[in-house]
């Protein structure tokens, strides 16, 4: 019995896309939808069913490329939500961690010059990356017309992601140190408390996200058959 090459279209897509789940079904379900919508108008137009199916999946074009196609719009989705959350996460934990010197929490005395520059390095450090997030933001937004290839765009936030982390993060626990004052002082307030545990969720999901850029980026165009998530 020869097979639907409609449905066989549509699996070829589902088992070539990696990416958020969601995303991915949408996708498959609008190509899904079109391919019937051009089935049903070769039938209207008089074609036999079996003919008017393998007309339109004709139509549509080789799977391969349109996975292809499909896969780069998934990392630039991904690519541009990892951006913009990561360009109002980093400044956010920054204000978040300078409140809680400025309030006194972390430090029973004033910062030695050592932690102020310590301090001021990891602001800078957060303020950076923040930027480079918007600007890879701008590269995906602008992608399509600028000849921007969106899985490099997305690869180069998950590296960004991942550097602010060893560096802001590593700077950040060499400031609790760096003045011997007691590490336990530091978590002694709730405000403190609420601070590390918001820090600890936010490092989670950054590195989380950058895996995903990191994957998605690197896609190859064309992709076996059983490399689906």
């Amino acid at each position: 019995m020869t097979s639907d090459p409609v449905n066989a279209t549509v699996a070829t897509l589902q088992r070539s896309l990696y990416g958020p789940r969601r995303a991915r079904q949408e996708m498959v379900r609008e190509v899904s939808d079109g391919l019937v919508d051009a089935v049903e108008s070769y039938r209207d137009a008089g074609l036999a069913p079996s003919h008017a199916r393998h007309k339109a999946v004709a139509d549509f074009g080789d799977p391969g490329e349109i996975a292809a196609e499909l896969q780069a719009e998934l990392a630039a989705r991904y690519g541009r939500r990892a951006a913009a959350w990561m360009a109002l996460a980093f400044p956010g934990l920054m204000l978040l961690w300078d409140s809680v010197w400025a309030l006194g929490d972390a430090s029973p005395r004033p910062l030695s010059p050592t932690a102020t520059l310590l301090a001021t390095t990891v602001d800078v450090l957060s303020l950076t990356a923040a930027a480079g997030c918007l600007l890879a933001l701008a590269g995906l937004l602008l992608g399509a017309r600028r000849g921007v290839r969106p899985g490099s765009v997305t690869r180069g936030v998950g590296f960004l992601a991942l550097g602010t982390f060893v560096s802001v993060g590593g700077g950040s626990v060499m400031l609790q140190f760096v003045d011997d004052a007691p590490v336990s002082h530091v978590y002694s307030t709730p405000h403190a408390q609420a601070v590390v545990a918001t820090t600890v969720c936010v490092a989670v999901w950054v590195v989380v996200s950058a895996h995903r850029c990191l994957r998605l980026g690197r896609v190859p165009r064309s992709r076996p058959e059983n490399a689906s998530q």
